[in-house]
């Protein structure tokens, strides 16, 4: 029987291998922090009778085998016992049965995963119950850190969460081994029931969750964590804003979201950058139209003193450039190595942006802290146009 929690239908049905797919939804790489690879029921005819039995779903035969005295500790290559089979299966008479017979309801498999884990994983919310019965541990860590509380909420199992965080156990403040709590995978995966249940508990620390909800685009999450008090400017280890993450990814909805929450688009990382750094540099000109039309300052200096211009220019992003031109970009500003926009467009061959430089008053005869001029960084074919008579050679001719 399925947490009613759970997010798809048909999940009963589903096989280890399917489940682990389950988490290509969070656009994080999470797979790999959640410990997803499972390993699967590869070879069950290289098992033991019993890990086949409990795989099956025979408990005549199970209880049978266990009688001419098969041992409730057999392991498979994955370091499961079979009570994890029987939960992952969702086997209640059999997780039952293993448990009259001295299962060890805390075994933990290679990954560290316990069979909570897997009735975590799987949504089987009777058999955790079953188990939490028996004194299975709440707070029992994977490889990476995670509880079952963190597969719960990453899942969207509403109402095995809510059993978990009555559990003995660190509750939502328990962080993985990347830092994230419960209410991170919730936000990073839009399970709003779940997210509300952690928020209500407690030390759930919402201002993480609201960067994580902002790096997976979850918009409604979002909202919630604002709404619960997620602090609008809280900053990441890199002292990115969720405006700066939004902005970075070109998410205009959730940036006006969060500027009209109070968002400060002046605030920058620890490297300088700004959220119009941010968006410039990946080419999002919704995003750079929406941050100058809230007043970002358009000649905001980095950590190398670059504007966004610069970084506009350097991935080749003409419309963008165009656009912070037009709103009054400095077109020579320099930067490090006292390059210029042009030089940067120049250096990495983007002949249209250069172009469009040179149309709005660009200069070719600025030279870099090595002397270099614009005909000693053009690429070949790169500004047919406007820059050949920059092109000719590094003899000297030309200017």
């Amino acid at each position: 029987m399925m947490d009613s929690g759970s997010s798809r239908p048909g999940e009963q049905n589903r096989t280890e291998a399917g489940a682990e797919r389950e988490l290509r939804w969070v656009e994080l790489s999470s797979e790999e922090a959640l410990g997803a690879q499972t390993e699967g029921p590869s070879a069950p005819q290289a098992w033991g009778r019993l890990l086949q039995a409990v795989w099956r779903g025979h408990p005549g035969l199970v209880t049978k085998l266990l009688r001419q005295g098969a041992s409730v500790e057999e392991r498979d290559r994955a370091g499961r016992t079979p009570l994890h089979l029987a939960v992952l299966r969702g086997h209640v008479p059999l997780v039952r049965l293993l448990l009259q017979r001295g299962a060890a309801v805390g075994a933990a498999d290679r990954a560290g995963r316990t069979p909570l884990h897997e009735a975590a994983w799987h949504g089987h919310s009777r058999v955790a119950e079953l188990l939490l019965q028996r004194g299975a541990p709440a707070a029992a860590r994977s490889r990476a850190g995670l509880t079952p509380l963190h597969w719960a909420a990453a899942l969207g199992r509403t109402l095995l969460a809510g059993r978990l965080l009555g559990a003995p156990g660190p509750g939502p403040a328990a962080a993985d081994a990347r830092g994230w709590t419960a209410a991170h995978w919730a936000a990073a995966g839009g399970r709003l029931p779940v997210l509300e249940l952690l928020l209500a508990a407690g030390g759930a620390g919402p201002d993480g969750a609201l960067l994580v909800a902002a790096a997976a685009g979850r918009g409604a999450a979002l909202r919630l964590l604002l709404a619960r008090g997620a602090r609008v400017d809280a900053r990441d280890g890199a002292g990115a804003t969720a405006l700066g993450i939004a902005a970075s990814l070109g998410r205009t909805q959730d940036m006006e979201v969060l500027l009209d929450r109070g968002a400060d688009p002046s605030l920058k990382d620890r490297h300088s950058r700004s959220a119009l750094h941010r968006a410039a540099a990946g080419g999002h000109l919704p995003a750079v139209q929406l941050l100058a039309a809230w007043g970002a300052e358009l000649d905001a200096r980095d950590s190398l003193g670059l504007t966004p211009l610069h970084h506009a220019a350097r991935g080749g992003h003409a419309e963008v450039a165009s656009h912070l031109l037009d709103r009054g970009a400095q077109v020579n500003a320099a930067g490090w190595l006292h390059k210029t926009p042009l030089h940067l467009a120049m250096e990495h061959g983007h002949g249209p942006t250069a172009e469009l430089l040179l149309s709005r008053g660009a200069s070719p005869t600025l030279r870099t802290q090595w002397g270099e001029v614009v005909r000693d960084l053009v690429s070949e074919g790169a500004c047919p146009r406007r820059c050949s008579p920059f092109a000719e050679s590094r003899s000297g001719r030309g200017t």
